[in-house]
Order: C-alpha cells, then structure tokens, then sequence
C-alpha cells in the first residue's frame, strides 16, 4: 500500500520488538566468516528524522526507543548500542541502517521499497556514512537499493547466490491482501531457499485476527511439515491490559494496536532465550 509512511511509526515499540530480535539473527550470522545475505522485503528510508513532523505528531517514538533505550542499554544486546548515537541526533536507525552495521566486506544486502519517496530516501541514506559512537564510518559488503514490488522483489532473488541469510518481511497489514500474499511469497521463499532465516514482523490488532492466525497457523504448519522441516518460534508482546484491550476492541470499528510479534522461522540457537530478556522491557 503506497499511502503507509513509516516516517510516522518509526521507533515505536512495535520497531524496538522488531529491530532489537533481528539484530540479534544478525549477529548471530556474523559468528561465521561465511558471508551472508539479507533481504529486506520493506527497507522503508532507512534512517528516520525523530523532529520530523511525522514523528512527533505521534511520538510513538517518545513511547517506544526513547522511553525503553536506557533499560534496553543494560541488558548489553547490540540494537540498542547501535541506536545508542543516533538517538543523540534524534535520529533512528531502521533495519536496513541496522544492517550495514553488521555487514562485511563479503555480505550482502537487497534493500526493497516500492514507495517513491520511501526509496528516494533509502537510496540517499544507503550512500551515507554509518554513524557510530566514534564517529562516522564507511560501511562493508554490498548493498543494493530496489523499487520493486516486495512479493516480486522476492520471488525473483531467492535463492540468492549466498545462501546464508535472513528474510526480513514487515508490511503494514493496512491492506488485508498482506496477509494472504505474506502467506503465499514466504512460503515460495521458503520452498526455493530452505536454510534462510525467515524473519516476519506482524501487528496485534483488535480486528483482523482470524487474518493474522490463519497466515500464521499456515506458515508455521507448511514450515515445520514441509520437505525440510524446520524450526519456528512466534513469540509476542503486548503494550496494554487485557481489559484494555477487550474495551479497545468494543469501542468501534477501527483496528487498534495493542502489540506485536515476531514469527522466526530457522530459529538460530540461543534466540528465544534473548528474545524473553527483550519482552521483559516493555
């Protein structure tokens, strides 16, 4: 859907949930000195602008990094170092900004969007120096910026000529079509790249949760039954109450969200057991 702009959502809480774990995927590849390749199915810019006027006309960012980063700092878990110096510029670090500090000279990124200002901004923000807490660096591998449509996008680089890496997936699920083509192009990528890590953010809403057990129900059976079964973890947090969440889901027809999770498909040893370190901030 081309009228979602993550400008407006970028370090809210369901980000920190969703960067913070596939940090972690990433730092578990580079235990190897095989290179890898990570495909970033929604890049969105990259790097976000926390005065920006999208920004704080929600301040979820206020409610999510800025209000978890100094507990998240604690538990020494590499996300939150490496917001640690754009947060001092009120900035952001996206996925695919998070990725290039990972990177070797080897590894390799596939960054997609099909939003026109989202890749006219990734495709600049791709192009600058990493910013770290002893400065400015040039970041390693290759990383290459698409406007393509993400289901396409996918099909047509899987399997990649590296074949150790992550799928990171994380439409908006504004439009109910995500659900079924998520479904439908994760499980291709699963079929045609079995030993990749599937990385699938989804929201938890108040509506739309026959959609989201379906998708999810059916990408964890075909996963874990297929020709080359495979290990799924689906782990999630909530923001707010229960009884918070039953009078949201009353109150009118729109879709709130209380909360968030990850489906990991190829789970790497060790993840879960941080993954609850993380749940324990929100």
């Amino acid at each position: 859907m081309l009228s979602y702009q993550h400008e407006f959502h970028a370090g809210n809480k369901a980000d920190v949930f969703k960067h913070s774990i596939f940090s972690l995927i990433l730092e578990n590849l580079c235990k190897k000195e095989k290179p890898f390749t990570v495909i970033d199915t929604h890049a969105g810019s990259g790097r976000y602008n926390l005065f920006a006027e999208e920004s704080l006309k929600t301040g979820e960012a206020q409610q999510g990094i800025k209000l978890i980063f100094e507990k998240g700092l604690q538990t020494g878990i590499k996300y939150f170092e490496i917001q640690k110096p754009y947060l001092s510029l009120d900035k952001y670090a996206g996925s695919p900004e998070i990725t290039r500090h990972f990177m070797r000279e080897k590894d390799i990124m596939f960054a997609v969007d099909k939003h026109p200002k989202a890749f006219e901004n990734l495709q600049k923000n791709m192009s600058q120096t990493l910013i770290t807490a002893h400065g400015e660096l040039k970041h390693l591998g290759t990383v290459k910026v698409l406007q393509k449509d993400s289901y396409e996008a996918l099909k047509a680089l899987v399997p990649p000529l590296v074949k150790r890496g992550v799928i990171l997936m994380d439409p908006s699920f504004e439009d109910e079509s995500d659900y079924r083509q998520v479904t439908e192009s994760l499980k291709l990528a699963h079929k045609k790249w079995n030993t990749a890590i599937i990385a699938l953010w989804y929201p938890l809403l108040t509506k739309k949760q026959n959609l989201l057990s379906q998708m999810l129900n059916s990408l964890e059976d075909y996963a874990k039954t297929g020709i080359n079964p495979s290990t799924v973890l689906r782990s999630e947090v909530k923001f707010i109450s229960d009884q918070e969440i039953f009078e949201l889901s009353k109150s009118d027809s729109k879709a709130h969200l209380y909360g968030t999770g990850m489906l990991i498909i190829n789970v790497p040893f060790g993840l879960e057991e941080k993954i609850n370190i993380i749940k324990q901030l929100f």
